[in-house]
C-alpha cells in the first residue's frame, strides 16, 4: 500500500506541474480568449474567428534593463462578427448592433477616443491593448499569469495601453525587463466583452556592471580589472615590451654614432671641389644673358657682387660706375656663375673646410631665398667660387633700370624675400656682413636671393685693386655706425642696418650715394624718402609705416633695431599684396586668359551660326552628300540610278504674259509662284533640280533611292502643284488665271555635278528628254505621264489615270500616254512599295489590252 501511495503522490505532483506549466503557456496555444468579467483558468471561450500573432516576437534572450520593441497583430475574420453578434460580445455598445455588418462597421469604421483612458467597450472596438510581463520566478505556487490580475499571482509590469480600430492590425509596444530569469510576455487586447492574450517567453540575463565588486562570469581581468583584479603579465608580454625598448635604445645609439660619422664624413668630403676644366665657358650667356657687375673688380673688402643685372638692362645707371660681365659657365648641364678669387697660393685648411661644410651642397643651409653654393675650384690661378646663376641680375641694377616697370607689389616682394633669407641665416647664427642691393640677385621667377654669404676665408684675396672714392663711400653707407672701430666684427644688428639702406633704394629706385660728391662726411647717411600714397601703382600704399620701418632699422643704437623675424611680420602686415610676383603675373594672365576665353567663345558661337547659314544655303543648292564631298575636296563622281521619276512643268502663255509685263513684275511673279511650289515639295521625298525661266524640274529617287515610291511621290506632288495653281493669283494681274502644264516620266538617269564655278547638280539620259516631251505635249492644268510611270502607279495603286491614247512624240515616235487626274480614297501602301525592287521588268504581254504598249522591256541603260 505504501508503494502505491508513493506512486500516486508522484503522479499528482507531475499533474500539478503540468497544470502550472499549461497556465503559463496559456493552455499551450499561441493565443486564447476569456470573457471580460471574472476570467480564470476554467472559463476560456472560443475566439470565434479573432486571431492574434507575433509580427516581431520578443527576443529569446535580453539583458536586464535593455529596451526592445515587440509587434503583434490582431485580425478579425468575417465570421467573427457573426459570432460576436450571436454571443452578445458587442451588445452593450450604444450603437444598435443587430447583425454582422453593423458589428464590422463598428469595429473597422468607428473612431476611438484620442485618449486611450476614455476608451471602453461602448465607444471603441479594441478598447485596451498592451504588453504584460510576469517573471516566473516570482509566481506563487499554483498561480497563473494571464490577462487578469490573479488572486495568488502578480503582474509585475505592463506597457502603456492603447486603443484603436480593428483595421490597425499591427500593434507595437516598447518593453523593458528587469527581473533576471524566464519572463512571460503576454500581448493582451480587449474587444467588447471578450479579451484575448498572446504569450511568449524571454530569458532575462543579468546586466554586467564593472565596478560593483563582483567578478561575474562574463567579466575577466582584461575587461574589468576593478572587479577581477589585474591580469598577470606573461613572459611573452614581458618580451614584447622589453624587446622594442631594447631596439629603440640600440637604434638611438646607432643613429647617434651614424650622425657623428656623417658629420666627420661631411667635414672631409671633397665632392664640392670642381675641376675648372670641367666648366665649359658659356660665351652665349655672356653676350646675351650675362649679368653685369655693378662695381669694378677690387679687393675682397670692396664687397663686389658676383652677379648683377642683364647686360640689356643698363638704362639709368650711374655714369661713374663701370659695368662688367660676370663670368658664367656650364657645369653639370646647368648655367652657373663663377667668381674668381685672386690668390697666389691656396691650401685647403680646416677652417676653409669648416666654412665650405656650412654651405656646401645645401646640407645645412637650404632656403629658397639663398643663392645655392655649387662648388669651388682650388687650382691657382683659377681659384673660384661657383654658385647658382640668377639670370635677372642684381636688385640694384633692376631698380636703377627705368625700363623695367616695378609696382609696389614687386617691391614689397623683394623686401620680403631679403628679410626671409637673412632671417634664415640669423637662425643659424650666421651674419652676412656684406649685405647690399648688389649682393641680392633675382632669378627667372623674380624671386630675390641672397648671395656672397659665409666663406670669409675662401673669399679673402691676397692682392687687389684699391677701391675708388665712389666704392669706398658705397661701402661706408652700408656699414652701421658702430663699425667705425677698426676691430669691428659683423653682427646681426649690422645686417639690419644694411637692410634699411636696401629699403631706401627700393623706395626711391636710385643710388644711395650721390655721384662723386667729395663734400660728404664719412658719417653721412642717405635721407629718408618722402613717400606719398595714391591710386597709381608707383605710389606707396603705406608710406608712413614704410618710412618708420627704415628709421627703426637704421637706429644708431643697435639694441633698438628690430630683428629680421620682426621685420618679416611687419613687412607682411603692411604689404597689401600677399602673393609673390609670379602669382601676381599669373593672376594677370588668368584674367587675360578668361577674357580671351569669353571672346573666343563668342567668336566661336558666331562662327557656328555663320556655318549653319552657309550649310543651309549650300544644301539648298546641292544634295547634302555631294556638297560635303565638294567641301572636303573629294572629286564628285557621277552616279547612275536604275529608276527615277522626273517632273517638268511650265506656264501656259508665259511669252504673252511676259510681253505685257515689266521685268520686275515677271521676276516678282515667278518668285512668288516658285516659292509656293518650294513649300509644297518639302512635304514629299523629292529633289528640286532647277528652274529655267518658267520651267520647273523636280525628280524623286535621286539622289536618295526609294524603291518605286518615286512615282507616287512625284504624282502626289504634281497633283498638289496643279491644284494650287487654280487658286494662285498673279500679283500684277489678279484676274488672270494661272495655268501650267505638267509631264511625268520614269526611267533610268545619271546624276552628277557639272562645273566648279557655280556648280550645278544635273540629270542626264533619255528619261530627261522624255519627261520634257511629256510636259511640252501636255495641256493646261493637266498632268501627262508616260506608260512607264503609269505601270508603276498601277502597281502602287491609289491613283486615277485615264488613257490619252497614242501620241506622236518628237524623237520618240508614237507613245501611249495617260492623264493623271487624282487619287483614290484608299491610302497608298508605302511599306509594300519600298520592298518592291527598284527595277520593274514589264513584259510586253503583261498589258496586252493597252494600245501602244512598248515592244521591249523597261530596262534602260544610262546615257
Amino acid at each position: 500500500r505504501s508503494k502505491y501511495s508513493s506512486i500516486l503522490i508522484v503522479a499528482c505532483y507531475l499533474l500539478l506541474i503540468k497544470a502550472v506549466t499549461a497556465w503559463h503557456d496559456l493552455d499551450n496555444s499561441e493565443y486564447d480568449c476569456w470573457p471580460l468579467e471574472k476570467p480564470d483558468e476554467f472559463n476560456m471561450i472560443d475566439c470565434g474567428g479573432l486571431e492574434m500573432a507575433w509580427v516581431h516576437r520578443p527576443p529569446e534572450k535580453v539583458v536586464s534593463g535593455e529596451e526592445f520593441n515587440v509587434t503583434y497583430a490582431a485580425v478579425a475574420q468575417d465570421s467573427f462578427y457573426e459570432w460576436a453578434v450571436k454571443n452578445d460580445i458587442l451588445s452593450h455598445s450604444p450603437v444598435i448592433i443587430s447583425n454582422a455588418s453593423a458589428a464590422k462597421e463598428f469595429c473597422e469604421g468607428h473612431e476611438c477616443p484620442p485618449n486611450w483612458k476614455d476608451a471602453n467597450g461602448e465607444n471603441c472596438c479594441i478598447h485596451h491593448a498592451n504588453i504584460h510581463s510576469c517573471p516566473l520566478a516570482f509566481m506563487v505556487k499554483g498561480g497563473i499569469c494571464g490577462p487578469w490580475i490573479p488572486d495568488d499571482g502578480r503582474i509585475f509590469t505592463h506597457t502603456l495601453s492603447a486603443a484603436g480600430k480593428m483595421t490597425q492590425t499591427n500593434w507595437t509596444a516598447k518593453v523593458v525587463l528587469i527581473h533576471v530569469g524566464v519572463t512571460s510576455l503576454i500581448a493582451h487586447i480587449r474587444v467588447g466583452k471578450m479579451q484575448v492574450a498572446l504569450e511568449a517567453k524571454t530569458t532575462v540575463l543579468p546586466a554586467i556592471v564593472c565596478g560593483d565588486g563582483v567578478c561575474e562570469e562574463e567579466e575577466i581581468c582584461s575587461t574589468c580589472p576593478a572587479d577581477c583584479g589585474e591580469c598577470p603579465m606573461t613572459a611573452s608580454i614581458k618580451v614584447a615590451i622589453c624587446l622594442p625598448i631594447a631596439f629603440i635604445f640600440v637604434g638611438f645609439i646607432f643613429i647617434a654614432v651614424w650622425f657623428q660619422y656623417q658629420k666627420q664624413k661631411m667635414f672631409w668630403d671633397e665632392s664640392w671641389i670642381i675641376d675648372f676644366s670641367q666648366i665649359k665657358q658659356d660665351q652665349v650667356a655672356r653676350t646675351t644673358m650675362g649679368s653685369i657687375m655693378s662695381v669694378p673688380h677690387a679687393n675682397s673688402d670692396s664687397n663686389a657682387s658676383c652677379m648683377t643685372t642683364l647686360s640689356s638692362c643698363t638704362g639709368g645707371l650711374n655714369p661713374s660706375r663701370k659695368q662688367h660681365f660676370t663670368l658664367t659657365g656650364v657645369y653639370d648641364g646647368r648655367t652657373v656663375a663663377i667668381k674668381k678669387i685672386k690668390k697666389k697660393t691656396f691650401s685647403l685648411t680646416k677652417t676653409l673646410r669648416r666654412e665650405v661644410k656650412q654651405v656646401s651642397c645645401a646640407r645645412e643651409l637650404d632656403h629658397p631665398n639663398l643663392c645655392k653654393f655649387v662648388g669651388g675650384c682650388l687650382e691657382v690661378p683659377n681659384v673660384a667660387i661657383v654658385t647658382e646663376y640668377c639670370p635677372k641680375g642684381s636688385l640694384n641694377d633692376v631698380l636703377l633700370n627705368e625700363e623695367i616697370p616695378l609696382n609696389w607689389g614687386f617691391r614689397f616682394s623683394f623686401a620680403t624675400d631679403i628679410a626671409r633669407g637673412i632671417s634664415y641665416l640669423h637662425q643659424h647664427k650666421i651674419c652676412h656682413g656684406r649685405l647690399k642691393s648688389m649682393n641680392c640677385v633675382i632669378d627667372d621667377r623674380w624671386v630675390c636671393k641672397i648671395t656672397d654669404y659665409c666663406l670669409g676665408t675662401y673669399r679673402k684675396e691676397d692682392c687687389g685693386e684699391a677701391p675708388s672714392t665712389y666704392q669706398q663711400r658705397l661701402k661706408e653707407v652700408y656699414m652701421p655706425p658702430e663699425a667705425q672701430s677698426s676691430n669691428f666684427e659683423p653682427t646681426l644688428a649690422g645686417d639690419v642696418f644694411s637692410y634699411s639702406i636696401i629699403l631706401l633704394e627700393i623706395a626711391t629706385r636710385s643710388d644711395p650715394v650721390p655721384a662723386e660728391d667729395s663734400s660728404l662726411e664719412c658719417a653721412w647717411c642717405p635721407p629718408l624718402p618722402e613717400l606719398i600714397t595714391g591710386k597709381a601703382e608707383n605710389t606707396c600704399p603705406c608710406p608712413s609705416e614704410y618710412v618708420e620701418l627704415i628709421r627703426r632699422c637704421r637706429s644708431h643704437n643697435p639694441a633698438h633695431r628690430p630683428t629680421f623675424d620682426q621685420i618679416k611680420k611687419f613687412v607682411h602686415k603692411i604689404n597689401p599684396n600677399k602673393v609673390s610676383p609670379v602669382d601676381m603675373m599669373m593672376n594677370l594672365m588668368e584674367k587675360y586668359s578668361k577674357h580671351l576665353e569669353v571672346l573666343v567663345a563668342e567668336r566661336t558661337q558666331d562662327l557656328v551660326h555663320e556655318k549653319q547659314k552657309t550649310d543651309r544655303l549650300l544644301y539648298s543648292m546641292l544634295p547634302k552628300q555631294v556638297a560635303d564631298d565638294l567641301r572636303q575636296g573629294k572629286p564628285s563622281q557621277a552616279q547612275s540610278y536604275v529608276s527615277a521619276t522626273i517632273f517638268f512643268s511650265d506656264i501656259v502663255g508665259f511669252t504673252q504674259l511676259s510681253s505685257t509685263s515689266t521685268p520686275y513684275q515677271v521676276v516678282e511673279f515667278l518668285n512668288k509662284l516658285y516659292t509656293t511650289f518650294d513649300e509644297i515639295i518639302d512635304n514629299y521625298d523629292v529633289y528640286k533640280v532647277e528652274t529655267i525661266g518658267d520651267a520647273y524640274m523636280v525628280v524623286s529617287g535621286v539622289p536618295k533611292e526609294n524603291g518605286i515610291l518615286h512615282a507616287s511621290e512625284i504624282a502626289s506632288m504634281a497633283l498638289d502643284l496643279v491644284a494650287v495653281c487654280k487658286t494662285f493669283r498673279i500679283p500684277h494681274k489678279p484676274n488672270t488665271l494661272l495655268q501650267i502644264r505638267a509631264g511625268i516620266h520614269s526611267g533610268p538617269v545619271v546624276a552628277g555635278v557639272v562645273g566648279t564655278k557655280m556648280p550645278r547638280y544635273c540629270l542626264f539620259g533619255d528619261t530627261v528628254n522624255t519627261a520634257s516631251r511629256m510636259e511640252s505635249t501636255s495641256e493646261a492644268l493637266k498632268i501627262q505621264c508616260s506608260s512607264g510611270t503609269f505601270y508603276l502607279l498601277e502597281e502602287i495603286g491609289g491613283y486615277i489615270l485615264t488613257c490619252r491614247g497614242s501620241l506622236q512624240v518628237k524623237g520618240k515616235g508614237d507613245m501611249v500616254t495617260y492623264w493623271l487626274e487624282g487619287k483614290e480614297a484608299a491610302p497608298v501602301n508605302k511599306e509594300t512599295a519600298k520592298t518592291t525592287p527598284a527595277v520593274l521588268e514589264i513584259e510586253k504581254d503583261h498589258y496586252p489590252s493597252i494600245p501602244g504598249c512598248l515592244n521591249n522591256d523597261l530596262h534602260f541603260n544610262p546615257v
